[in-house]
């Protein structure tokens, strides 16, 4: 039986709210949603998520362009706000590939600190990749492309403005508190150096039509 409701605090949150819509970007496959009401639960979120990047169950750090401190499995957390949010990316995946037959196979939060950023990478095994912001964290006047999520990818026509395959330009989504951004796997993606003090915290999940042994971590962590 599917959840329609989360209880988040003194609030009961629709996991997909009836005037919730979403639409294309400018590539293929690529869609974006934005829940108008992460003001009732983000607070709570972000206390999440900064609480349990000391757990040493969730917590991992790869390496510097790593995309800043990880915590992992939120599925695992036990906490309504996490699981609200998990929901409402499986429920935007099944609208956007049209079947609701899906599995999560890696799901995290990255919280950027001043000068973490995110090599340029795709996502193995998964048939689509979901990213959620949940807070920007600090702008900063003098880089405005600083933490900006950029694709780069030369399957991506808007990233080839002047000749079709070679990739000239950034795709960068304007995301704010509570979008969330459905995109195919293997485009190839980054995020910019991050150069504020206050966290900037994303939350991602990997989806695949089945069930898949293991992890894409195992062995290398990507």
């Amino acid at each position: 039986m599917s959840v329609e409701k989360v209880a988040v605090g003194d609030h009961q949150i629709a996991v997909w709210p009836e005037d919730q819509k979403f639409g294309l970007l400018n590539a293929p496959n690529m869609g974006l949603t934005d829940f108008a009401d992460c003001v009732q639960y983000h607070p709570q979120l972000i206390s999440t998520i900064l609480e349990l990047e000391h757990d040493p169950r969730y917590s991992d750090s790869i390496f510097k362009g790593g995309c800043g401190q990880k915590v992992r499995e939120p599925g695992q957390w036990g906490r309504p706000d996490a699981l609200l949010v998990e929901l409402r990316a499986l429920a935007f995946a099944a609208k956007a590939l049209g079947t609701s037959s899906l599995f999560v196979d890696e799901a995290w939060a990255n919280i950027y600190r001043t000068g973490d950023y995110c090599a340029p990478h795709s996502h193995l095994r998964a048939v689509a990749s979901l990213i959620y912001l949940v807070d920007p964290g600090d702008p900063v006047p003098d880089d405005p492309l600083g933490g900006r999520l950029c694709f780069g990818d030369p399957r991506i026509p808007f990233c080839c403005d002047f000749e079709p395959g070679r990739m000239t330009r950034m795709l960068m989504p304007e995301l704010r508190p509570g979008s969330l951004l459905i995109f195919p796997a293997e485009y190839i993606h980054g995020v910019n150096p991050y150069g504020g003090t206050r966290p900037r915290i994303t939350m991602s999940w990997n989806i695949t039509l089945q069930a898949l042994p293991g992890k894409p971590s195992d062995g290398w962590k990507a």
